[in-house]
């Protein structure tokens, strides 16, 4: 309540306000050209630059919030909600969001070495039907998917690229591959432009890496399970301890005598 009634409050309220229907507008409208630019902007600076880029906007934040506190005299509730702002911008603009191009990599880079197995069953059966290899990569790419959709993405690139740049298919796949930071896929993709260079079959080399991606996917999986195994371990532990201590909270504040009263 303290918040509520502080001087100044009802101005930060509707600042925030405005700064989420603002927020929700840009999330509705698609990202337009200006946030389009300034993501993108952020997006071609290196790991340092994003740092740096980061700390600063995390430090303005942290400041204004604190500012804001130095300046209105607020104490209590206000003064703490404030504070815990400023740590949390700090935080969010200074080590979350400059981090988040390369866990989203990582993420597409992993979802892709998942999809590579089924990448590469594809093309042998369309490369011993003796397709071409333009249709081959036009024919998965026919029929989108949602769980595909990363490597049917990737595919699809390929063939604009290959078009604008007039490289051979497995070619223009090679080289978009090679941007996304897998190397699984990157061996394969690799395979099927020398074979398609030098007119060669590669069902045999193919046939070798698509058994050990298995070995490797099934390896994380079983990493996976074991970790979520720990962790629900570690959930119970911990409810454990708790329903504990709360049982001997209970029973040293006198809530048994209570109970045995009401009995």
């Amino acid at each position: 309540m303290d918040l509520l009634i502080a001087p100044g409050a009802p101005d930060l309220l509707m600042a925030a306000v405005g700064a989420l229907l603002a927020l929700l507008g840009l999330v509705l409208a698609g990202r337009p050209p200006l946030t389009t630019s300034l993501y993108g902007a952020v997006a071609r600076l290196d790991a340092p630059g994003r740092l740096v880029a980061g700390q600063a906007a995390g430090l303005a934040g942290a400041a204004l919030l604190l500012l804001t506190v130095v300046a209105g005299g607020l104490q209590g509730g206000p003064r703490a909600l404030l504070v815990c702002g400023a740590l949390a911008a700090y935080l969010g603009f200074g080590i979350v969001l400059p981090r988040q191009p390369e866990r989203r990599r990582e993420r597409e880079a992993a979802a892709l070495r998942r999809l590579t197995p089924g990448l590469i069953a594809f093309v042998r059966v369309a490369l011993g039907s003796f397709e071409a290899p333009i249709e081959i990569l036009r024919r998965y790419t026919a029929r989108p998917h949602p769980r595909l959709a990363p490597m049917q993405a990737l595919v699809a690139e390929a063939l604009q690229t290959g078009a604008d740049l007039r490289l051979r298919p497995f070619a223009a796949l090679s080289a978009v591959a090679r941007t996304r930071g897998c190397r699984e896929l990157c061996d394969v993709a690799e395979a099927l432009a020398q074979a398609e260079a030098e007119g060669g079959r590669v069902e045999a080399v193919l046939a070798a890496q698509q058994a050990t991606l298995e070995l490797i996917l099934q390896g994380e999986f079983k990493r996976a399970v074991r970790r979520r195994t720990m962790y629900l371990l570690l959930m119970v532990a911990i409810s454990l301890v708790v329903g504990i201590l709360g049982n001997l909270l209970f029973v040293m504040t006198g809530g048994g005598s209570v109970l045995g009263q009401l009995g």
